[in-house]
């Protein structure tokens, strides 16, 4: 009798620790979900791994950390991170932090940093980045050729000498409610970038709050672009729409207005710039020679005549 309450007794703590297992098992590939960090039996160490054996349509949810990698999504899965003060992707100053290869990829709970661009989308569309912090690269987010893509709610900060958010060859897309600090340029619309819409950002500090160079039909409404030098710069560019925003404490222009005119700039809310809009290129300035250019040059005619005497 005793032996057989022992052997049940040990089933028993078998059974308990078989569910244990399994239990942290699932948690680990909870159906189509993969864990990164934490402390379950099974989560990967490595972001890039956990991707890697993800399936389309699957989800690698990332636990607090810092992680020093440099990513790769090239299939159509949601990257979570737990938090985005507490979760951070160090891009260790190589191209790229994120590299996104797949149309459909969500990303969002991070910080992002220090990389030449913090997420860069070549060639895909229908993508989400959202509720990120990026800051401390030398561009933020780079879209080349891809478009449909929504870029909202995230926190942009502290870009450098680039653009927080460049966008080229991309068109239809959504660039709303996000928040912009100490950029040098931060939505920079560049060659062929049409129908995009840039609505409810707060941007501050800047020497380029939104610039569009050679990109027709984008719509520009509902941002709060205060303190910096330009607020909206426009060159080569036609039919944008750029209405219902609160442009400030600008030292150059609210909005400026370069070759082309053919663009809605009103109504917006004006205060405190220099110039509220500009129009037309400002002539490069010709310094003249100075009294010290001439100075040489004539002391240099004095050389030669005085080579010339004493060679004959």
């Amino acid at each position: 009798m005793l032996h057989k309450l022992i052997s049940s007794v040990i089933f028993i703590i078998l059974l308990f620790d078989f569910l244990i297992i399994a239990v942290d098992t699932c948690k680990a590939s909870d159906g189509n979900i993969l864990y990164v960090g934490g402390s379950g039996t099974g989560n990967y160490s490595y972001i890039q791994d956990a991707i890697n054996h993800s399936k389309d349509d699957g989800t690698v949810y990332v636990y607090d950390g810092v992680y020093h990698e440099n990513i790769t999504i090239n299939k159509s899965i949601s990257l979570i991170g737990s938090n985005k003060d507490t979760v951070s992707i160090f891009g260790n100053d190589k191209l790229y932090a994120i590299l996104v290869k797949s149309s459909g990829v969500n990303i969002s709970g991070f910080t992002i940093q220090n990389s030449k661009a913090g997420i860069c989308i070549s060639g895909y569309s229908f993508n989400n980045i959202s509720e990120n912090i990026i800051a401390n690269n030398a561009e933020g987010i780079h879209l080349y050729n891809s478009s449909n893509n929504k870029i909202t709610k995230n926190v942009i900060r502290n870009q450098g000498d680039d653009s927080a958010i460049v966008c080229f060859d991309s068109c239809n897309n959504i660039i709303s409610e996000n928040t912009f600090i100490d950029t040098s340029m931060s939505i920079y619309l560049g060659r062929w970038s049409d129908s995009n819409v840039i609505s409810d950002n707060s941007i501050t500090d800047y020497d380029y709050g939104i610039r569009i160079d050679f990109s027709f039909n984008n719509m520009i409404y509902g941002n709060l672009i205060k303190n910096g030098n330009r607020g909206v710069y426009l060159t080569n560019s036609k039919y944008n729409n750029i209405t219902y925003n609160n442009i400030e404490d600008n030292e150059d222009s609210g909005i400026h207005i370069t070759n082309l005119k053919d663009n809605v700039i009103s109504p917006n809310n004006f205060t405190n710039n220099y110039d509220n809009v500009k129009e037309g290129v400002s002539p490069p300035t010709i310094k003249a020679p100075g009294f010290e250019m001439l100075f040489v040059i004539f002391a240099v005619f004095l050389i030669l005549i005085f080579y010339r005497r004493n060679k004959t």
